[in-house]
């Protein structure tokens, strides 16, 4: 009998603490967050890290559950077809193979501009949300970023006699004299592939004729056809067979140290550290530094920086406001610069937010996020302004220039006309 009312006592006292922990489990918000920086993506440990604080410091009242998908392409499908097809998650993450601006109009997301104009905003490098707005309300936030800007080998500028990087393009002409005369390639430049490095340079350069407003009017803008005139003069001073060329050996050429000026993104820094990059002991980040884009005589440009967006984060529209709170208060978490620091540390990558750099990251890309943070602004590359069909012509259109068998004009034609018949 005592064992019968014992067991009755611990089934009563069971019964009555699940009743007890019921409300709290309920009152929890829980934000779903179908994530693709998971597993081997560089930003993973950090994130995963980020989340378990978060999770802890609020536990009771905010819970994320990560829902990993290690698959690009598995996860860009199963995102498209949950947004187009019904609810967007509570929070995630997009790239430019979507589109932003559609998504942005949908009316299925979250319109953080309130939160962003009440400080949170200034944590954000100056322009970035520019291109991503609609109606001057931002509800797709630009995250993980990708900067391009000049990188140059100080001993061939040295031995071409200049012992600073040019600040105007009337300045750079001058220095590619010198440094052709010396022996060497100016810049690598590449017509074949997706002329990558070509359509770098075509940015910067039509950012500095044309300033932050290049991209109203789209390819009407006279600064495009001011800027193939630019490029195509370019390619007197890149190595022989430029038209045909990859990045391979655009790549090639600056390893080999035979080229003054690389551009490309920051995925590529850690290439500037490997042993196996040296020569007699010296590594390629010894002898280069970080430049800034030239100013263009009689152009806009006012110290702006191109970019392209590596990662937006997007959270649903919700009916709760707790809720709403709630996945704010997780983004402005994620977002504070200390933490970005330490995550652009563990992972190599960059972000849209003004940050000092941790003093254990490589000088190189201590001194690109410097440029960064100092912009004016920020603009797109071409390829990420312009639709698809624009970057898919553009290396054929480029090497018809770079050949004579159209004009600068006949140029930008060329891409207009992809762009209209797309």
């Amino acid at each position: 009998m005592k064992k019968l009312f014992a067991l009755i006592l611990a089934v009563t006292m069971c019964l009555s603490l699940a009743a007890i922990a019921v409300p709290a489990s309920a009152d929890e918000i829980v934000i779903n967050f179908p994530s693709i920086w998971v597993g081997t993506d560089s930003k993973a440990p950090y994130m995963a890290e980020m989340i378990e604080a978060f999770n802890a410091e609020n536990a009771g009242s905010i819970k994320v559950v990560v829902e990993e998908q290690t698959d690009y392409q598995a996860y860009r499908d199963k995102i498209r077809t949950t947004i187009t097809t019904g609810n967007a998650p509570d929070l995630c993450i997009l790239d430019t193979t979507f589109d932003i601006k559609a998504f942005a109009e949908s009316g299925k997301f979250m319109d953080l501009t309130p939160y962003l104009e009440d400080g949170w905003g200034e944590n954000f490098t100056d322009g970035a949300f520019d291109a991503w707005s609609v109606d001057g309300k931002v509800s797709i936030l630009p995250f993980e970023a990708a900067v391009f800007t000049p990188i140059y080998n100080t001993e061939i500028l040295k031995a071409a006699g200049w012992d600073h990087f040019p600040a105007t393009y009337d300045e750079f002409f001058k220095m590619a004299e010198d440094v052709k005369a010396a022996g060497y390639n100016v810049m690598g430049q590449m017509a074949g592939d997706n002329a990558w490095s070509s359509m770098l340079w075509y940015s910067l350069i039509a950012e500095a004729i044309g300033g932050k407003d290049v991209y109203e009017g789209g390819l009407s803008n006279p600064a495009f056809v001011e800027a193939a005139k630019v490029l195509k003069e370019m390619y007197n001073y890149t190595f022989d067979g430029a038209v045909s060329a990859t990045a391979s050996d655009v790549n090639g050429h600056f390893l080999a140290r035979d080229t003054a000026i690389y551009l490309n993104g920051p995925w590529w820094i850690a290439n500037f550290y490997k042993e196996d990059n040296a020569v007699d002991g010296v590594l390629l980040a010894d002898v280069c530094e970080v430049a800034t884009n030239p100013a263009y005589e009689g152009g806009k440009g006012d110290n702006g920086l191109v970019t392209t967006v590596q990662g937006f984060l997007a959270a649903a529209k919700q009916s709760d406001p707790a809720k709403e709170e709630a996945v704010v208060k997780f983004l402005k978490y994620i977002s504070e610069p200390e933490r970005v620091a330490q995550w652009a540390l563990s992972s190599g990558a960059m972000f849209f937010v003004k940050y000092t750099p941790s003093p254990d990251t490589t000088l190189i890309s201590q001194k690109v996020t410097e440029v960064s943070n100092n912009a004016s602004y920020t603009i797109l590359h071409v390829n990420g302004a312009f639709p698809t069909a624009f970057s898919t012509e553009f290396p054929a259109a480029l090497s018809a220039l770079i050949l004579g068998e159209v004009d600068e004009q006949g140029f930008v034609d060329q891409l207009q006309l992809a762009i209209d018949m797309a």
